[in-house]
């Protein structure tokens, strides 16, 4: 058996809490699987929540996917 360390930050795509770190108020991201909006929508609670910060996100059902909005 061979054990190798691999960087987890290498594997990953990108990082969610950037994105929505960056957004600006009127800015959104679009998901056509409701798993990662669901997943997305979470993130943005927690975000709000453990870092005190003054933002608002809304989630939106569209017609093929969702969207979550960064409104203030």
């Amino acid at each position: 058996m061979i054990i190798e360390r691999v960087e987890l930050d290498s594997i990953r795509l990108h990082s969610h809490i950037a994105t929505l770190s960056s957004l600006e108020i009127g800015e959104s991201i679009f998901c056509t699987e409701f798993k990662q909006a669901q997943s997305l929508r979470t993130l943005s609670y927690y975000m709000i929540r453990s870092r005190n910060l003054d933002r608002k996100f809304t989630f939106r059902k569209m017609d093929r996917g969702w969207r979550i909005i960064r409104v203030q």
